[in-house]
């Protein structure tokens, strides 16, 4: 029996920067590729899958050093199959890869000339239900981009129940014709850290002290505006000691939160920015020697850092709404996003019983972290795959 042949989209793999799109893509692709090597290890068969990468991509590629995953090199340049995806005028793709089930994990896919996409990833509905808080140029290629890309996939994959319901209901789409593969955090990367390894990992950053860790792209609609006010508030006595520590890269709409950050800096406020990008071996430190983790978004498809950093022990505070009572329900507080009484309130309590809220984090956040797993994801992302390319 011939194998399955499955090509991936890869892309939002080998970009620059990895994005939270990225994260998944790299989380599920390990996944499958524990996947791979148990079932050749109990002599079961398996599909061969590959990752299609733009040619000057493929050493990027190679340092993921995936076992059972092999790399379809594009023959275009990065930057030239991105502008031409985002423009719609790429060339198919089977043209070049051959007849096989293709998969598209960044919520619109890329042209075939004679196969359909088995397989289709949308992570939230933002760019349609928030707009206000996106990038315009962006939720136009999404808006129209989805709703073209549904028409030609069998299965839709997304992250969370929320955002199944949500795309569910927005696409007319049967509930069986929509599965959640959510993401995970790795434990043998997010794990509490050492005292002496979080110093070390600060100093190289020039972040001394205390501090509340907010971790998100600066954009509208991760609510940051609000919690930089509700920091402020904060009685000085615990703000001198404990700063708001602003970790992530510069998104859109940013001018009106970048005005107050220079406006509160200026009064004396003690708000901070690392010196440089962190990297992402260092997130695990930088998440560890928070006091809390502060997550207010509007909305979110699933929600990584509150995930993460449950996983390392630290308390977490989110927004109720969407995916977040998924991620961090029965662990940590949750809060309107709306409420900046309730948010105040809730960061007080945190600060003024701090050991105990601590060691509860300690005990608590990781075996809620472990409900999540790329292994179980990556099972659930490949049935629906197979099961939807006869």
């Amino acid at each position: 029996m011939k194998r399955p042949r499955i090509y991936i989209d890869g892309l939002g793999l080998v970009e620059g920067h990895f994005s939270g799109v990225g994260q998944y893509i790299l989380g599920i692709l390990r996944g499958l590729d524990e996947l791979l090597d148990e079932a050749k290890y109990a002599n079961k068969p398996v599909p061969e899958i590959s990752v299609i990468v733009p040619y000057d991509t493929v050493p990027r590629f190679r340092e993921f050093a995936f076992k059972n995953i092999g790399c379809k090199p594009f023959p275009l340049s990065f930057r030239l199959m991105s502008a031409l995806w985002h423009r719609n005028r790429l060339p198919p793709l089977d043209l070049w890869c051959g007849r096989g089930t293709y998969v598209f994990p960044r919520f619109v896919d890329m042209p075939l000339a004679f196969s359909r996409s088995a397989a289709l990833v949308i992570f939230d509905l933002s760019f349609e239900l928030y707009r206000q808080y996106s990038d315009e140029g962006n939720a136009i290629f999404l808006s129209k981009g989805v709703k073209r890309s549904i028409k030609n996939t069998r299965k839709v994959i997304t992250i969370s129940q929320s955002a199944k319901q949500e795309v569910a209901d927005f696409y007319r789409l049967r509930a069986e014709d929509v599965v959640v593969a959510t993401p995970a955090a790795d434990p043998t990367i997010f794990y509490r850290r050492s005292a002496e390894e979080i110093e070390n990992v600060k100093r190289s950053y020039g972040i001394e002290g205390g501090y509340i860790l907010a971790l998100s792209n600066l954009e509208p609609r991760k609510n940051l505006e609000s919690l930089v006010d509700v920091y402020c508030k904060l009685p000085k006595r615990i703000t001198k000691n404990t700063a708001l520590l602003l970790v992530g890269v510069s998104g859109w709409k940013t001018e009106e939160l970048f005005q107050k950050i220079v406006k509160r800096v200026g009064e004396g406020h003690n708000i901070i920015r690392p010196s440089r990008y962190v990297l992402d071996n260092d997130k695990p430190a930088i998440i560890s020697g928070a006091k809390m983790l502060v997550y207010p978004s509007h909305y979110e498809g699933f929600g990584m850092p509150p995930l993460e950093a449950l996983a390392c022990g630290v308390p977490v505070i989110t927004a109720d709404n969407s995916s977040l009572p998924e991620v961090v329900g029965g662990v940590g507080t949750m809060v309107p996003s709306d409420d900046e009484d309730r948010l105040y309130q809730a960061i007080l309590n945190y600060l003024e019983n701090d050991e105990v809220v601590t060691k509860k984090a300690i005990r608590e956040g990781p075996e809620k972290a472990r409900e999540f797993s790329w292994k179980k994801s990556a099972k659930i992302f490949l049935d629906a795959v197979i099961g939807s390319s006869g």
